[in-house]
């Protein structure tokens, strides 16, 4: 075989490898984007999932114990500190008066949503939770 006519393929073959490996690594950076996304998502709807719950154990503790709704129909607080700090938690309560006899008695339904960030926007988050609880005998 000649070798001026073999020369060229060497050539051929080294961009070949160069363009492939190229593709490899970046396609492992995408996938390690993606996967360090994904986490974050995941951590974010977990702590909003935790600001509703307590939000909801707060209203649940309200409701039983005052045997009524809170004051505004619409009670929405700003949590602080530790890691749902600055989800915004709105609790919404309707009372129900149920009379069966002798007994009269409340059932209260309750929602608590927790959100944080821009609604539409990357870093919005929000979940809610319903609840009704009753103070039947």
């Amino acid at each position: 075989m000649n070798m001026r006519r073999a020369r060229g393929f060497t050539l051929i073959g080294a961009i070949f490898l160069i363009v492939v490996v190229a593709s490899l690594a970046t396609f492992m950076v995408t996938i390690g984007s993606v996967q360090q996304t994904t986490s974050v998502y995941s951590l974010m709807s977990s702590r909003a999932q935790f600001a509703v719950e307590g939000g909801m154990q707060w209203a649940i503790g309200y409701v039983i114990a005052n045997d009524a709704c809170f004051a505004a129909p619409n009670d929405t607080f700003t949590l602080s500190g530790g890691a749902s700090d600055g989800y915004t938690v709105t609790l919404t309560c309707l009372a129900n008066n149920v009379d069966e006899g002798p007994d009269n008695y409340n059932v209260f339904h309750l929602t608590a949503v927790a959100e944080k960030g821009t609604i539409g926007g990357v870093d919005y988050y929000r979940r809610k939770l319903m609840a009704s609880v009753t103070t039947a005998p």
